[in-house]
């Protein structure tokens, strides 16, 4: 017998001996059957399809399986412990309503709780009546799309328990497309690396949009953080990229847009921070990059302590708030331009005789009145008294009197472009070039003697 015939007998018995791949079936359950016995039962690549109507919990999911639901239905956890339990790598569970989790922190009651289960999808979800949403530990590469989730903790009570999607030693999760609403935190990552969090919306929480703790390397894009007590609070957490986020009316007794608590190395581009008691507070926060931002009609634009060091804040408009920067030392090495081009403040006077669209004066930020009503808050009340504008003439005219040497050394004459946004909704008119300036004083000035002659031969 030939060579090739030999092989091909070999391949044939090989190929004989080999066990079929079983093909994956999809088991179809109807409202009020037993769905756990159904999950249990399945087999890996199997899919689960729930029928319209509302189906008991808890579900525990140990196989790579789908978890489909038909519209309409509905798994309901009868508000005891976890709702669906997932400790399956690649599980995919996608069109359902999860609703009634229990109410202990102990034991983590969840809409979803994810262990260890890796590459794990969960799509088009929506959560009622729920501790915590989404609760991921030690799992990695979990995919979380178009999710809708609701918790029990009354907006801006920071007493309330349990967040919408909770990350714990998790890496390179994605959350797209979600809106998270009444939990403690909307979203928790706790050394949760590489996360991408984006075209989500975090509203109504107890305390925070979005919090983060010792994380590397996360991106917050195009996002809304509003009526929280602070839209997205950073926490011990390095190299992040926060960009076109919108972050707007945070309000309240210490209200802030974006929180920096020792978070370093990190860029801030394109985002809008309108209407919040505090658009931006850094503390021990370093090297950080703010640029093309929008900080308008907040109470305090940039409060930054002095345990900061190295931070870059150029080309942003700082358009119509109560104290553009706050600042709690004389002596910064904190930059206001990046060496050719600054910001555009809405306070500042400027004037550009050389038409460059740079004022041909620097600008301090910080006025005595923002420098002693941050040591002294209940100060703020007398912001618009006659006194405190005199202050800020006075400032202006004795340069000794400023409390702060952080300067501006190229003001912009117009507002920037924000990235992502386009032009400033509500700044003002671009300033006239310096030399036409000077031309309609001229003609004012022409107009005015032309004036005194004529008065001077009536008589």
């Amino acid at each position: 017998m030939r060579p090739a015939g030999i092989l091909a007998g070999v391949a044939a018995l090989v190929a004989l001996a080999a066990p079929v791949p079983l093909m994956a079936l999809t088991v179809r359950v109807a409202a009020g059957a037993d769905a756990a016995a159904a999950v249990a039962a399945a087999a890996a690549g199997d899919t689960v399809q729930l029928a319209r109507g509302i189906h008991a919990g808890p579900l525990r999911i140990e196989r790579a399986i789908v978890l489909r639901g038909a519209p309409g239905a509905v798994v309901d956890g009868g508000g005891r412990g976890t709702v669906i339990e997932i400790v399956a790598p690649g599980t995919i569970v996608e069109d359902l309503t999860v609703r009634g989790s229990g109410g202990r922190i102990m034991t983590i009651d969840s809409g979803i709780h994810v262990v260890l289960g890796h590459g794990t999808e969960i799509r088009r979800v929506r959560f009622e009546d729920v501790l915590y949403g989404i609760y991921c530990e030690r799992a990695h590469g979990v995919h979380i799309e178009d999710c809708s989730l609701r918790g029990r903790v009354t907006p801006r009570a920071e007493r309330g328990e349990g967040n919408g999607v909770h990350l714990w030693y998790s890496d390179d999760v994605h959350v797209t497309g979600t809106s998270v609403e009444r939990f403690l935190d909307g979203i928790y990552l706790s050394f949760a690396n590489r996360t991408v969090v984006a075209h989500c919306r975090m509203s109504d929480n107890g305390r925070y949009g979005l919090h983060t703790m010792y994380c590397q390397q996360n991106l917050l894009r195009g996002n809304l953080f509003t009526r929280n007590v602070a839209g997205c609070a950073i926490m011990f957490s390095n190299r992040l990229r926060i960009e076109n986020n919108d972050v707007i009316e945070n309000r309240g007794s210490r209200t802030y847009g974006f929180l920096l608590r020792d978070c370093s190395d990190g860029t801030f581009t394109g985002n809008r921070m309108v209407d919040n008691t505090i658009a931006m507070f850094m503390d021990n926060s370093n090297r950080n990059q703010v640029a093309q931002n929008l900080f308008q009609d907040n109470g305090w634009g940039l409060l930054m302590f002095s345990s900061c060091s190295d931070n870059e804040v150029a080309g942003n408009n700082f358009i119509n708030n109560d104290y553009p920067v706050a600042l709690d030392m004389r002596r910064t090495n904190n930059r206001f331009d990046d060496g050719a081009l600054g910001n555009y403040w809405s306070e500042n006077a400027p004037y550009d005789l050389d038409g460059d669209t740079v004022s041909d004066v620097p600008y301090s930020p910080v006025g005595a009145f923002a420098f002693l009503s941050k040591q002294y808050p209940d100060l703020a009340i007398l912001s618009k008294s006659p006194a405190v504008a005199a202050l800020g003439v006075a400032e202006r005219i004795v340069p000794a009197l400023r409390p702060s040497e952080a300067v501006d050394r190229f003001p912009r004459i117009e507002p920037v472009e924000v990235s992502g946004v386009g032009r400033v909704a509500g700044a003002p008119a671009p300033v006239t070039p310096g030399w036409l300036a000077l031309g309609a004083f001229g003609l004012l000035a022409l107009l005015g003697l032309g004036g005194l002659r004529h008065g001077w031969r009536v008589r």
